[in-house]
């Protein structure tokens, strides 16, 4: 049989007819696709061809999820297993498929044998095989993205935006991912907690504040101008804003001191007023995300983990610290890892830390029960301990004459000579989160004898944000709202410390 093919209205060819099909067969599909198929096992490609539905030979599912196919020729029907046991029962040339448990669904095209290989439509992926395996699939068409299970791997877009301090980046990332955003000279990294990105250029650039941006795995890597100085991150639920500021304008030098009168009268400390003690100021700050790895801490009703939300609450407070009072801040942990109680405090120690938050979440076996609470360390038994320290000291000789006191302190003393200043900045801490709408428990500041707090050789609380068992708090503490709360009061009171300690008195629980 010969067929006669027109091109472009003037000349006739003749042709055989199978190869008037194979060139309807090409036009029908059209050009290849290549899919990014990720799962918890990794990233690979799935070819796909294009054509109204897209479709897919099913044997590139053998080897990430274990199916086989078995025909039955007698029933004229298809069956495909997988790895897990999930069943899926087709008919070649129907548009539908059943699945075990689940019943007919239908498909955007039936699923047809093309020599060795059956070819199903895209959407078998999301309606069959998904079903099948127990796993959540989404299929992106428009950046060629598949997902099956509890991938993460937001959809990022963004812009940059003048303001009257300098520019503003706005991220909004789809779903919510936790981030941190670090700085190394003129990048700025934005990290997600996820595979990979599925980033839409950013757009409205400000060269002398951020002058381009690309994709690193899992990061997006902001070129900084020459005017961001500083900046500030503040989370939405819609994403993320990073503030990129102007150097702080410099201040006058301050005028010489007045003479000082010849015979100065002492003058009198006003009555009630607080005695201050002022120490240096405050240059290195320690967060001790508590708990990591294997070590979940509480469980909310929702099943939110303690571990997720002080890692979370951490980084952002140490975004803002360092954005906003340019203090030199670190993280116990910046991952889901475990690390030993004594590990944290003596993190502190070898980075010469002046002040140490231990971040926790509570849980009561009360749903009513909520609020935060301040712990500092109870110290009500270390003078026995101190005594038997006081019998350890040795006088040895020095070099070039002379003698010296050695003055071992063992670790649980450590944190014996701050006792007061951490119960001071507890204080400190329940006040300004009380200023800040921030529920409190009944006995908001207590000292209690917390290991994670006795080896610290500097000023140190640790501080519950709330109740994962109780709704309000739980809520509270998830949202954008709450941790702004939390993170502006914590920012008030290292503010106010940096002037000193007052005395205050301590409570046991």
């Amino acid at each position: 049989m010969i067929a006669v093919l027109a091109l472009k209205g003037r000349a006739l060819l003749l042709l055989p007819a199978a190869i008037v099909a194979a060139v309807a067969v090409a036009v029908l599909h059209g050009q290849q696709n290549t899919y990014a198929l990720y799962t918890a096992e990794g990233k690979r490609n799935l070819v796909v061809r294009g054509g109204s539905p897209e479709t897919f030979a099913l044997d590139q599912l053998t080897a990430p999820f274990g199916l086989t196919f078995t025909e039955d020729r007698v029933a004229n029907g298809l069956v495909i297993n997988t790895r897990k046991g999930g069943r899926i029962v087709a008919i070649p040339d129907q548009s539908f498929i059943q699945v075990a448990g689940r019943g007919v669904v239908g498909l955007d095209a039936p699923i047809r044998r093309e020599r060795n290989s059956w070819y199903a439509p895209i959407d078998f992926l999301v309606k069959g095989l998904g079903p099948a395996i127990g796993e959540p699939v989404v299929i992106r068409r428009s950046s060629k993205i598949i997902l099956v299970g509890n991938v993460r791997l937001p959809q990022i877009a963004g812009k940059v935006e003048k303001t009257p301090g300098g520019a503003r980046v706005v991220l909004t990332v789809q779903p919510a991912t936790p981030h941190r955003v670090t700085r190394d000279g003129n990048k700025l990294t934005v990290r997600f907690d996820a595979v990979a990105l599925d980033m839409t250029p950013l757009t409205g650039f400000i060269s002398e504040f951020a002058s381009a941006a690309k994709v690193d795995g899992p990061s997006l890597v902001i070129d900084l101008g020459p005017s961001a100085a500083t900046f500030k991150v503040d989370d939405t639920p819609e994403g993320a804003t990073i503030d990129l500021l102007l150097p702080a304008p410099v201040a006058p030098p301050p005028p010489p001191p007045a003479p000082a009168a010849a015979n100065p009268s002492p003058q009198a400390t006003p009555a009630g007023a607080p005695q201050i003690e002022m120490i240096p100021g405050i240059k290195t700050i320690v967060i001790d995300p508590g708990h990591g790895g294997d070590e979940e801490g509480v469980k909310g009703t929702t099943g939110t983990l303690e571990k997720d939300v002080t890692l979370q609450v951490a980084r952002r407070l140490k975004a803002a610290i360092e954005g906003r009072l340019g203090m030199r801040v670190l993280l116990t942990r910046d991952a889901d890892e475990a690390l030993a109680v004594d590990r944290r405090a003596a993190f502190a120690n070898y980075n010469k830390a002046d002040l140490f938050l231990s971040v926790h979440v509570n849980s009561s076996v009360r749903p009513a029960a909520r609020g935060a609470q301040v712990y500092s360390l109870d110290v009500t038994n270390y003078p026995r301990l101190s005594t038997e320290a006081e019998s350890k000291k040795r006088t040895v000789p020095t070099l070039g004459g002379g003698t010296r006191v050695i003055d071992p302190v063992p670790w649980e003393l450590a944190q014996l000579p701050f006792a007061e200043q951490s119960a001071a900045f507890a204080a400190t801490v329940v006040q300004q989160l009380g200023g800040k709408k921030v529920a409190l428990y009944s006995r908001a500041t207590v000292t209690a004898p917390l290991r994670v707090l006795a080896g610290a050789n500097m000023p140190a609380v640790l501080i519950e944000l709330g109740f994962l068992s109780n709704t309000d708090d739980a809520a509270f503490m998830a949202s954008s709202e709450g941790q702004a709360a939390i993170v502006e009061a914590l920012i008030a009171a290292i503010t106010e410390v940096r002037r000193g300690f007052a005395p205050v008195e301590r409570h046991r629980p």
